[in-house]
């Protein structure tokens, strides 16, 4: 068995989460025939610029990073943003394991809140497994009107 492992990402971890962040949300873009969305469009100025206000962790199997997340604390609220895992690594509960860290590092927290697409049934299953349930849906005109929906825990 592989032992995976989690840690903070470093500004020099960016270029290659980057990377895997266009291979694992142009699976997302394909199922929604949306190529427009955020995810695949970032440039490495803007997730320079988000690692200046978010923290962010890496999951690494070897030295390959296979997963990432980033999250923000304001006022006991935690903003998740960006899961992903390598398409390769996928089904096997680590895109779980990293939300649960963002949880584990944050206990003062009372509510954690995320966006996902709303036809990623797969994401809310994921998601509402460890608590998170859909409060608000809405058309995001950042990305070409795709459906999206808030989701939120309370600690």
């Amino acid at each position: 068995m592989i032992n995976f492992i989690i840690k903070q990402a470093e500004i020099q971890d960016l270029r290659e989460i980057l990377q895997l962040q266009k291979q694992a949300f142009i699976t997302e873009a394909e199922q929604h025939g949306n190529y427009e969305i955020e995810p695949l469009k970032q440039t490495y100025e803007s997730i320079l610029s988000d690692f200046e206000s978010y923290s962010f962790l890496k999951m690494l199997n070897g030295n390959e990073i296979i997963g990432s997340v980033k999250y923000k604390a304001v006022n006991g609220a935690v903003w998740v943003g960006k899961l992903m895992i390598n398409p390769r690594f996928r089904r096997q509960g680590l895109g779980k394991r990293l939300l649960l860290e963002v949880e584990k590092l944050n206990p003062e927290a009372i509510r954690f809140q995320l966006f996902t697409a709303a036809s990623s049934i797969q994401n809310i299953k994921l998601y509402e497994s460890v608590g998170y349930k859909v409060c608000n849906k809405y058309k995001d005109n950042a990305q070409s009107g795709l459906e999206m929906v808030e989701m939120i825990k309370l600690a």
